[in-house]
């Protein structure tokens, strides 16, 4: 109800309409939502409500735009060892049991731990039957067969984890080739089926191998099917919709159908010419009218959905900035999908780790991007009912991505450094230690410090552990800081960039006088607007605080605005100054403690002569 009011008041106030006869509103008899990012289309062209920019800014079906949440450190520590040297996360995979027992899973290094009621306990020892082979690339694949999660890397012996939990090697010992190692698995009709094979020492990249039914660990010699075997191509992926699973070739997709009998299995090429480069890339998703479709990347670093049948480009529109994606990584591309976004997690430039994610928002059709979020594995997780986001980084940390209580990521400080020292503690050994004995307090594990300036200014790096006046980072920092470096930690640095607006007459130069902005009250809530006109010249920047204010609007204890004013919604006018024919508002905010959530924006001009 409030927002209709609003609404009713900014369209029918008196001073959009009869100050002037030159007066603009734009857009007309609305407000201006927020879309999208788009790279593709030339700057003048792009819809209304797009934008040229973004990070770190979620979206939704109302076309509101809001800083994204913090991510926070899943059991609050790291799954590092003494005995490893703070290793990537190569897999996380939610188990869940008939028994109603369920726990995340996470590889790194060569160990496997299950969230123990909050505790990462290894499974099992790193000696042990089924050995895990070290490496940031080695990355894990697991499915649920037979009450049992069964995995594989493309580099050891598939893995089996029971409820217990133990790990065991797949059993695959009757076939006479033995099989050492596949690409991709799945569970299809009670069926097991394993993908892109090797056996006998043999590469056999577009095997398709399949277990006797209802068993994970009986096999036929013969039941198997060469897809495409001389085509030089390999199975990259296996995903099902529609009763059917799909085969998915670097150069092509193949759907495959239970038919029973002799054959068994039914091969048929669908799509031809382009099919997936990175395995961890394809996810079930659900679009339009409850129907569910796959999404993937290929080797093009373009995104596709396909439905079964077509496919559709819907990268297509942010294509400049996915051609950004380091193409020596690609193949290592991690994802997830939590009902409403895919995310997709990849290498940008000549960056040698998963630096950054594209968010697709499968619900509206729209692109976002998030920074400072280095994710090698990722995975939805069911915890208390709530599906969330895991992505584990390089430095052996586990994280839930959106955590709605956070508006920093894990915690936030802003400090200067004293010296900088070495710790040997319990799981490390000669660490770099950042010391200030001003260190404001707080939990900062898992949180990422940046040298904000001063010596080493732009360097970062994962804070392992830390004390009342001390902070020990993951990675050294190639420059040492000193007394001269003021860092941060935990800031999300936000910012959602506008198309250029010409108000319906881009010939016609004009006055602008004021932006009306419609944003969510909230104590912690401020944003800086940044604005521009004619593709380069910026004019002004504000800071809108969007706090509640601190004395009562309404003077009585019911309405008493510092007491209920938290929750509420209030409109914003902003100053303009300056002329041009075309205007950009940039809406930022970078700092520690702070976030902002906007529903739209009315910008206000005087229309001048054109000359």
């Amino acid at each position: 109800m409030l927002r209709k009011i609003l609404i009713f008041l900014l369209l029918t106030s008196p001073a959009f309409a009869t100050d002037s006869p030159r007066l603009l509103t734009y857009p007309p008899q609305k407000i201006m939502g927020f879309r999208g990012l788009d790279t593709l289309s030339n700057a003048p062209l792009l819809e209304d409500g797009r934008a040229v920019d973004l990070k770190n800014v979620k979206l939704s079906e109302s076309f509101d735009m809001r800083q994204r949440d913090g991510f926070n450190t899943v059991n609050d520590t790291t799954l590092d060892d003494l005995d490893l040297s703070s290793p990537a996360i190569t897999g996380i995979f939610d188990a869940t049991f008939s028994n109603s027992t369920s726990f995340p899973i996470v590889f790194l290094g060569n160990k496997l731990k299950y969230d123990n009621s909050g505790t990462w306990t290894e499974i099992g020892n790193s000696w042990e039957a089924s050995p895990i082979t070290t490496g940031q690339d080695n990355q894990w694949q697991c499915v649920m067969a037979l009450d049992t999660a069964i995995c594989t890397n493309d580099v050891d012996v598939p893995m089996e984890i029971s409820s217990t939990p133990a790990k065991s090697a797949l059993d695959v010992s009757d076939l006479t080739d033995t099989l050492t190692k596949t690409k991709t698995i799945a569970f299809f009709r009670n069926y097991f089926i394993l993908a892109n094979t090797v056996e006998a020492g043999t590469e056999r990249p577009t095997r398709f191998r399949w277990s006797d039914v209802g068993t994970t660990e009986t096999y036929q010699d013969d039941n198997f099917v060469d897809i495409s075997a001389l085509a030089g191509d390999e199975i990259v992926g296996l995903a099902e919709i529609y009763g059917n699973i799909y085969a998915f070739l670097n150069q092509a997709i193949y759907k495959v159908t239970l038919v029973g009998g002799n054959d068994i299995f039914n091969f048929d090429k669908v799509i031809e010419g382009f099919g997936a480069i990175a395995r961890d890339s394809i996810r079930v998703v659900r679009v339009g009218n409850n129907q569910s479709a796959i999404i993937f990347l290929n080797k093009d670093k373009r995104v596709f959905l396909f439905n079964g049948l077509v496919v559709q480009d819907v990268g297509k529109i942010i294509q400049p900035t996915l051609d950004d994606i380091n193409g020596a990584r690609i193949q290592y591309a991690a994802s997830a999908y939590d009902g409403k976004s895919y995310y997709l997690a990849v290498s940008n430039g000549s960056a040698t780790t998963n630096d950054r994610i594209f968010e697709f928002q499968v619900e509206i059709g729209e692109w976002t991007l998030h920074t400072d979020i280095d994710a090698n594995a990722m995975a939805s997780v069911r915890n208390n009912n709530i599906t969330k986001t895991y992505f584990g980084n390089y430095e052996s940390f586990v994280y839930w991505m959106d955590d709605p209580d956070l508006v920093n990521d894990v915690d936030g400080a802003l400090g200067q450094v004293d010296s900088v020292g070495q710790d040997d503690g319990v799981t490390i050994t000669s660490a770099q230690t950042i010391i200030d004995a001003a260190l404001p307090t707080g939990g900062y594990t898992g949180a990422i410090i940046k040298i904000e300036s001063g010596t080493a200014v732009g360097q970062e790096s994962v804070i392992i552990d830390h004390t009342a006046t001390s902070l020990t980072v993951a990675t050294v920092f190639t420059t040492t800081p000193d007394s001269t470096s003021f860092y941060s930690i935990g800031a999300i640095d936000a910012a959602y960039e506008t198309k250029w607006y010409d108000l319906g007459d881009s010939p016609r130069k004009k006055n602008f006088k004021e932006l009306f902005m419609w944003a969510k009250e909230a104590s912690n809530n401020e944003v800086a607007i940044t604005y521009s006109k004619d593709f380069s010249v910026t004019i002004d920047s504000v800071e809108e605080n969007l706090a509640p204010a601190t004395s009562a609007l309404w003077d009585s204890g019911l309405w008493d605005v510092a007491k209920w004013g938290t929750t509420g919604d209030k409109l914003h006018r902003i100053d303009m100054k300056g002329k041009g024919r075309f205007v950009s508002f940039n809406f930022e905010n970078d700092s520690i403690d702070e976030s902002f959530h906007i529903y739209g924006y009315t910008i206000i001009a005087d229309a001048l002569d054109i000359r």
